[in-house]
């Protein structure tokens, strides 16, 4: 496998499909189509370059109907620079910053806005605290809402209790699972629509019976999300994140 390119191409019909090669400890290839359009192998450490082409030929119609998917999707949201006048996204909607002078601080919806006010004497990092901890407020409590709800759907696997629960900034992973059995959950995902927020969390419930991303991990997420695939492609639309979900 050291011998291999970390990148490779492949054509399918009038289309070239680039790829990178990225070697992986497993028995079989795997390609992930990410929201930016790029494609990445995992590849087994025996596998030969041939092998790795042939295998994305093979799945060249499903390669490039996720980038078309991913190619309708809005533009991912750049970092925010909280002023006036950006967006920002909140349970699948979006809305403009709105900052005002007053004489008390606050953050709240309004119309198409997100409506911060802030003193006169404030300094730059202050709409940046009130943004966050307004989104981060809403977080807890949407996830919160949703957790009982989501156990109820889970039951059908096995998981009849809400389990311990927190929020973590994560910059590759909406949420995940400990080996203790505790869930943790991107406050991030609030940009996204509820649908899709209860698929996260589905998902790592799932993981309280299997821990990972086997065959059987999938049949039972298949049990309580049947749809997840379609969830799963909707949910990047809402943070530029690389998920292997």
């Amino acid at each position: 496998m050291s011998d291999l390119p970390t990148r490779g191409s492949v054509q399918y019909g009038t289309t070239r499909i680039d790829y990178s090669i990225r070697p992986a400890t497993r028995k079989t290839l795997a390609i992930h189509v990410f929201p930016d359009g790029s494609v990445i192998t995992d590849a087994p450490r025996t596998a030969t370059e041939d092998e790795i082409a042939a295998k994305v030929k093979s799945r060249g119609a499903w390669v490039l109907k996720q980038q078309r998917t991913f190619a309708a999707y809005p533009p991912a949201i750049p970092a925010r620079r909280y002023v006036s006048g950006e967006e920002v996204r909140y349970l699948g909607r979006q809305y403009r910053l709105k900052l005002l002078i007053g004489l008390e601080r606050s953050a709240k919806l309004k119309g198409a806005h997100l409506e911060v006010t802030l003193l006169a004497q404030d300094g730059p990092d202050a709409a940046k605290k009130l943004v966050d901890t307004w989104l981060r407020e809403r977080a807890d409590a949407i996830f919160n809402s949703l957790m009982g709800s989501c156990v109820e759907r889970a039951s059908r696997i096995g998981v009849n209790n809400v389990p311990e629960w927190r929020m973590l900034r994560m910059k590759k992973r909406w949420g995940s699972c400990t080996n203790s059995g505790t869930l943790i959950l991107n406050p991030e995902l609030v940009a996204a629509p509820k649908d899709c927020i209860e698929y996260v969390i589905l998902h790592e419930l799932c993981h309280l019976r299997v821990r990972n991303h086997s065959i059987e991990f999938y049949r039972q997420l298949s049990r309580v999300v049947p749809k997840w695939e379609h969830l799963r492609m909707k949910l990047n639309r809402a943070v530029e994140l690389r998920l292997e979900y």
